[in-house]
């Protein structure tokens, strides 16, 4: 909005360009604030109530956008001068992200998502310990990046695709299959871009965050998750025991997961 006030009257010329300019943020702000609000609405939905939150959030939205305009068309009308219409614009913009920031700091989310499960994962790995959601949401950044990083990308529910044109032999895949628990609804195989974690059809979101427990436990050292496999369960539940003790929710997650979903025998 700001550019098409200020940028556009001092170059017509341009028109065209400045105007896809502000369109094509205007979306990435909206994708940006849709994924978030989601994420928001169900921590704040405690007894379940999501819809109801989500309405009634989205209701205050429109009313408070409602109000800005009013109050900005007046202020337009009011102020002639153009140096305080622009000073205005940019302590209230200033005042917005201030705002924003803060209150983004202020929230306390209790589920984790890959940046805060990795944070978690790195302390109880070299501590044994597990930290609070409060200690961990501290540590989270709320701009650019990440505050831990794994050296291999992991990615959650890929397709069988992948780890067909990666492994040709069947032999070779099967020996991958049988490295896991027969009962457990993941298996998890090296490729030369990330490390595949393949999800089982009945998974259920604290398999999920199980298997990135596994991959990570795996990136440590790199050894065969064969050879380690009982020494990580027993990380497993011990991790999952102090996670609950802290009040984090385990029963659902933030991951990133694709939908592919496949089934094996072993």
């Amino acid at each position: 909005m700001g550019i098409e006030i200020y940028v556009l009257p001092k170059y017509p010329h341009f028109s065209t360009q400045i105007l896809c300019c502000s369109t094509l943020l205007k979306a990435i702000v909206g994708v940006a604030g849709g994924a978030t609000r989601s994420a928001l609405t169900q921590h704040h939905a405690l007894r379940g109530n999501l819809a109801d939150v989500a309405s009634k959030d989205s209701s205050q939205e429109t009313c408070v956008n409602l109000v800005a305009s009013f109050v900005g068309l007046y202020l337009l009308s009011l102020i002639k001068s153009q140096a305080v219409l622009y000073t205005i614009f940019y302590v209230v913009v200033s005042l917005h992200l201030y705002a924003n920031l803060k209150a983004v700091r202020a929230v306390c989310l209790r589920s984790f998502n890959e940046s805060r499960y990795l944070i978690a994962l790195e302390e109880f790995f070299r501590s044994s310990r597990m930290l609070s959601p409060q200690q961990v949401n501290a540590m989270e950044r709320v701009t650019v990046g990440q505050t831990v990083s794994v050296s291999l990308n992991i990615k959650l529910g890929l397709s069988v695709k992948n780890l067909i044109d990666e492994y040709k032999s069947s032999s070779v895949i099967e020996n991958i299959v049988s490295s896991f628990d027969p009962h457990e609804h993941f298996i998890i195989a090296q490729t030369k871009k990330c490390l595949g974690v393949y999800l089982h059809f009945e998974t259920r979101p604290q398999d999920v965050l199980k298997a990135y427990f596994f991959a990570v436990s795996y990136l440590q050292d790199r050894n065969q998750l064969k050879e380690k496999y009982w020494d990580i369960q027993t990380k497993w539940q011990e991790f999952l025991a102090l996670a609950q003790q802290e009040g984090w929710l385990i029963h659902h997650h933030l991951l990133l997961v694709d939908e592919y979903r496949l089934d094996w025998k072993v």
